[in-house]
């Protein structure tokens, strides 16, 4: 999560609820917050929505887990706090992992308000999709019925789930490239990117990019011999560098680091520099 060695202080702050009581809580507590826990392409696909008044869950722009502890501090406290007044905080993420420690974080970290309290989807949103297609299946619910719109981002092979029974929900994200309705995962094709993007069947074959900057970082690439690439520093495309400053302002733009740091930091032995003398 980017925190070294973070352990909760107190593990019974967050209210657990089940798909049932997370369903009822978001239709009946009338100052509900939906929050994301994932990063920005997985919620680009699909999120939860508020019955009271239809909005999309507030969906923190991260590229990573390890950004969350820095959203929360940054976004989720003083000034900019998007927390006003009592609420019933509901995180969710995709099967509940990164909400055991994710929503913690946030309830030990984040500017509260009387009355604030923080809980968490138990199972993440798969546990929701499958009791909602028990429910669907019993009759007791229609597909129409779900909080959740679009299809839930995993970790392997399928790319994305949805309800079982609703075989082709509409899309809820469009083609990076030409803008039609899709929730097809790809990746930016610029070798210094490979940002998480939904591309459409056709545009697969357009050799995607995320940007014309990484259109233009790759051109320039091509046109430099190995040592000098490798000694630059990773360039930050235009897209990337917009959602920096989203995520954490003008006045904290990221430094990028140098390509090959790593093997260099391996090569060099962090610094230590220990003779050996060699006896024959």
């Amino acid at each position: 999560m980017g925190v070294t060695d973070y352990v909760p202080t107190q593990w019974d702050q967050i209210e657990s609820l089940s798909p049932a009581e997370f369903h009822e809580r978001c239709h009946s507590d009338p100052d509900t917050m939906l929050l994301d826990v994932r990063n920005h392409y997985e919620s680009r696909i699909g999120y939860f929505v508020d019955p009271k008044t239809g909005e999309a869950a507030l969906r923190p722009p991260i590229r990573r887990f390890s950004q969350w502890p820095q959203y929360v501090k940054r976004q989720m406290k003083g000034p900019g706090s998007k927390t006003m007044g009592a609420r019933q905080i509901m995180t969710y993420c995709t099967g509940g992992i990164r909400c055991e420690k994710g929503a913690r974080f946030l309830q030990e970290n984040m500017e509260k308000s009387d009355g604030d309290k923080v809980c968490t989807l138990k199972g993440g949103i798969a546990a929701y999709l499958t009791w909602m297609d028990e429910e669907i299946r019993s009759g007791r619910k229609a597909p129409e019925d779900s909080l959740f719109r679009g299809r839930n981002y995993v970790f392997d092979a399928r790319g994305s789930t949805g309800l079982d029974s609703y075989a082709s929900p509409s899309p809820v994200s469009t083609c990076h490239m030409c803008q039609n309705p899709c929730d097809r995962l790809s990746k930016c094709r610029s070798k210094n990117c490979h940002l998480v993007l939904v591309i459409c069947d056709s545009c697969e074959l357009r050799d995607p990019r995320c940007c014309q900057s990484c259109q233009d970082f790759d051109n320039e690439a091509s046109t430099m011999d190995l040592t000098s690439e490798k000694s630059r520093p990773r360039p930050i495309c235009a897209c990337e560098r917009e959602r920096e400053v989203e995520l954490w302002g003008p006045e904290d733009e990221r430094i990028p680091k140098t390509q090959g740091w790593r093997k260099a930091k391996r090569r060099n032995g962090n610094g230590i520099n220990i003779p050996v003398k060699v006896i024959d």
